[in-house]
């Protein structure tokens, strides 16, 4: 019969299967859950203070603290000698340890931000007394002629499985369960504006990069309003985007490339059903890679990872001068070598403008990044939102910078489209908005 431990344990094993699961769960136990708008409803039932951290860490602690007085039973001081009585890998004490720490593991690689929290928490203090114990244990076995090789083996595991999870980096107090609550996923509930049924309501997860802003090249870390701006568009215009191949840049969070990627995921999965084949993909792209290491996080959350992958792109990189056949460089995350990319059918843009010089290097990589037409085709074409030059330096002069280069380019104002119902549903949880902010739309063709 299982322990209240083994039970508790298997509960959660069961339950935290994939990120969206794992950060539900945060939610629910900060006392919220998804509704159907961008806020959460209470769940206070979940409610627990310290949230999720708290009890995974308290798991482990329990786990330990059984593990220590199996330790220190079986280990008979003789003077300087040490004598093992017992065999450790037969020891449930051992096995539930084990089985705590890989499931910790397994949690830090389906939400990091969880595992900092866990760290926080104080199970870093708890790892560094496990990895003590078990040093001096592999120590005993190795001078004993009677451990066996499981034995030496169990250890062995127990001690990688730890120092895999064990990190000195992790410092600093326990989260208060008011910043747990700010580390949340923020949720969209978006609505397609046109009213066609082809798209119903979505809810999609957008975590934020929960690091500290200190430089330009971070603007990427939070929410801004031009993207749920210009998710609701692209809901609202899935035909723009079926079987094409999109290029979303300066993504940030990464909430535009998600949509488009959800759709053409729902779309490839009917087309499954009729034997229809589809080349959509969606490429995710920034220059940061905290942005991007967030970006692939959220592309798991939303569970769109058939469809998206992230790539790194830098706007000053790109020539301006590859009309034909097109195409634009990037690298992988972390890489410092960049290869050739094939242009895409459409480009997506949120908030990409913050000053002059990025309005002439968002022109010349759309440029570059768009197929060209030929053969019957139409070239590819961007769409790109972006607030206007009060809040935004360089977007004025955006307009004339791609014209100057080849592309032709239609300027709308935000609030002309569909009655200006875009800029009616979840803007207040993007960073920078005030009201009477306005937006401009811009269509840029090849």
């Amino acid at each position: 019969m299982m322990t209240t431990f083994e039970s508790a344990l298997l509960l959660l094993e069961n339950e935290l299967i994939t990120a969206k699961d794992v950060s539900l769960k945060r939610m629910r136990c900060l006392g919220f859950a998804m509704g159907h708008t961008c806020q959460f409803y209470d769940a206070e039932k979940e409610r627990t203070s310290g949230g999720l951290p708290l009890i995974i860490l308290s798991l482990l602690v329990e786990a330990y603290e059984s593990w220590d007085l199996f330790y220190r039973s079986i280990c008979i001081h003789r003077g300087q000698d040490e004598i093992i009585t017992t065999r450790f890998n037969e020891s449930p004490e051992l096995k539930n340890l084990q089985r705590v720490i890989n499931f910790l593991i397994q949690l830090s690689q389906l939400d990091p931000i969880l595992g900092e929290e866990i760290g926080r928490a104080g199970s870093q203090t708890v790892l560094s007394k496990i990895l003590v114990q078990i040093k001096r244990c592999i120590s005993i076995a190795e001078s004993s002629c009677e451990t066996t090789e499981e034995e030496y083996d169990a250890l062995m595991d127990l001690q990688d499985s730890a120092c895999e999870v064990f990190s000195p980096i992790i410092r600093g107090m326990p989260f208060t369960d008011e910043e747990l609550r700010s580390r949340l996923p923020l949720v969209y509930n978006l609505t397609p504006v046109d009213h066609s049924g082809e798209l119903k309501d979505t809810t999609f997860l957008i975590g934020q990069v929960t690091k500290r802003q200190s430089a330009q090249a971070d603007v990427g870390f939070v929410m801004w309003p031009s993207a749920i701006v210009l998710s609701r568009w692209v809901m609202s215009n899935p035909h723009l985007i079926r079987g094409k191949s999109i290029l979303e840049l300066g993504a940030g969070c990464g909430l535009v490339g998600i949509v488009a990627a959800s759709f053409l995921t729902k779309e490839n999965y009917d087309n499954e059903q009729t034997s229809e084949v589809s080349s959509s993909n969606v490429i995710i792209t920034d220059i940061n890679d905290s942005v991007l290491e967030n970006i692939s996080q959220n592309i798991k959350l939303n569970e769109v990872d058939s469809e998206a992958s992230i790539a790194k792109l830098d706007f000053y990189r790109q020539s301006g001068e590859n009309y034909f056949p097109g195409g634009w460089i990037a690298s992988e995350m972390e890489g410092m070598i960049e290869q050739p990319r094939k242009p895409v059918d459409v480009i997506l843009a949120a908030d990409i403008i913050c000053q002059r010089e990025d309005a002439i290097a968002a022109a010349k990589t759309i440029h570059d990044a768009l197929v060209p037409p030929g053969d019957g085709r139409c070239g590819g074409v961007a769409y790109i939102v972006c607030a206007d030059s009060e809040h935004r330096f360089g977007v004025e002069i955006f307009p004339s910078e791609c014209e100057s280069i080849g592309l032709d380019v239609k300027t709308t104002k935000v609030a002309e489209l569909y009655g200006g119902e875009l800029l009616l549903e979840c803007m207040e949880s993007a960073c920078g908005y005030v009201d009477g902010m306005e937006l401009t739309f811009f269509e840029v063709k090849k």
